[in-house]
């Protein structure tokens, strides 16, 4: 087999694959020979089949198992053969081109495929900038946290005499209007709702505030651009409503029944106190590792990507994102929006890569346990959740990968050039979306 470059433009490559007559002819009498043997003739014992009758019957059929099985043997063989290094094995080669004119002549075709981009580290880390978040939790964050505790176990009980503030739970009627026209989905006869919660579109939550039981009143919004029902997205609505009802939350005192919901050894508030600033603890460290992980990822890539990728493998996930939604039969984001994020994976993961090659990063299995005992100490049963993920290749390798991508932040900030920002417990919990 002759195997040379023909075309080479940005990640796209062409070889010219061509396989000798030669070749062709011992493919060719293989298949003629099994399907002399696993064909019925009328009239014929198995073995004694004229090859003009095999020919006349199967021809068709042996020429195209020939050159099916021809190429699909030969495309693995042509790409180690070219000696192209980085050719992004997750796109699939196409076959163009084909020259068959039957055995007695080389078979020749094209193999079209893409190569990975270049990613361009030369830069010294040192001159790096990037954010370094550290938590920290101050008497303020553990006396939140308890109120938020006490909050869920809490009895809501109706006040007909209370003004609505934040917190308290209410229920409301509505009916929304997007220039004077009613919309699916916009009214509601009991709307249960704790205020502040920010389930509702930007702004609703807030106009409800001050209001009493029995108050009509108009709330003006504009939903999200990015809102999910595309119909809506970015447009101004009038919302006219009746506050029906507001709860307020009667907070259980800080004792021992109290605490028994959330612990099984406190007995005092100070026992509480240190179980729930463990927890806590656990948590921020999860929280600013996440964060920080993030943080490097996104630097990683505003340094050193900007290059071109793969736009056959670009269209390649998009197809198969867009089957996922399908199957799931949710409704599917624009492609663009589709083809913009596999853009931005891609990009990480070429930068990713190029990254730790270069600097020779390893998993470090020790880092691995660690970061597994860190998950599984959030649970009761930390050992046996242990046990469940050396168990799971799935689970394991999933946090495997987790634990890798806090290697590689630890060694980013170890060499570039962090700035430490200090968030509290509150903070961080209220910017990334954990709420208790």
């Amino acid at each position: 087999m002759q195997v040379s470059i023909e075309a080479s433009e940005g990640l796209n490559r062409q070889l010219k694959v061509t396989i000798p007559s030669e070749d062709y002819k011992k493919a060719r009498q293989k298949e003629f020979v099994m399907i002399s043997r696993n064909r019925k003739f009328p009239g014929f014992r198995s073995g004694h089949v004229p090859a003009n009758i095999i020919e006349r019957d199967y021809g068709a059929e042996i020429a195209e198992r020939t050159l099916s099985s021809l190429i699909n043997k030969s495309v693995y063989p042509a790409l180690v053969q070219s000696k192209i290094s980085n050719i992004e094995g997750d796109s699939v080669p196409v076959v163009a081109n084909i020259t068959n004119n039957g055995p007695e002549q080389d078979l020749v075709y094209t193999l079209e495929f893409e190569v990975k981009p270049e990613v361009n580290l030369d830069k010294d880390l040192a001159t790096v900038s990037v954010d370094k978040i550290e938590g920290e939790i101050g008497d303020a964050d553990m006396d939140q946290m308890i109120t938020n505790l006490r909050r869920q176990s809490g009895k809501w009980v109706e006040n007909a005499e209370k003004t609505a503030a934040k917190d308290d739970r209410v229920e409301i009627a509505f009916e929304g209007f997007i220039d004077g026209n009613t919309f699916e989905g916009g009214k509601s006869e009991g709307y249960p709702l704790i205020l502040g919660s920010g389930v509702m579109i930007p702004g609703f939550e807030d106009q409800i505030i001050g209001h009493k039981a029995g108050d009509e009143f108009e709330i003006n919004v504009t939903f999200p651009e990015n809102y999910g029902n595309k119909e809506l997205a970015g447009k101004a609505a009038v919302f006219k409503s009746k506050l029906n009802k507001v709860f307020e939350n009667q907070l259980p005192e800080l004792d021992e029944k109290f605490f028994s919901f959330y612990s099984e050894t406190a007995k005092t508030i100070d026992d509480f106190r240190a179980e729930v600033r463990k927890n806590m603890e656990r948590e921020l460290s999860k929280i600013v590792n996440d964060t920080n992980v993030r943080a490097v990822l996104e630097k990683l890539v505003s340094e050193f990507g900007g290059f071109d990728v793969p736009s056959r493998l670009v269209a390649q996930h998009v197809v198969d994102t867009k089957k996922d939604y399908e199957k799931r039969k949710r409704p599917a984001p624009a492609d663009s929006v589709i083809e913009d994020s596999i853009k931005r994976g891609l990009t990480t993961r070429y930068v990713v890569d190029a990254f730790i090659t270069k600097y020779g990063i390893k998993l470090d299995q020790k880092a691995v346990e660690s970061y597994i005992d860190m998950i599984a100490s959030a649970y009761d049963s930390s050992e046996e959740y242990k046990k469940a993920v050396m168990n799971n290749k799935e689970m394991y390798s999933k946090l495997a990968d987790l634990s890798f991508q806090k290697q590689i932040a630890d060694f980013f900030f170890e060499h570039a050039n962090p700035t430490v920002i200090k968030k509290t417990f509150t903070e961080l919990t209220a910017m990334y979306g954990r709420y208790y």
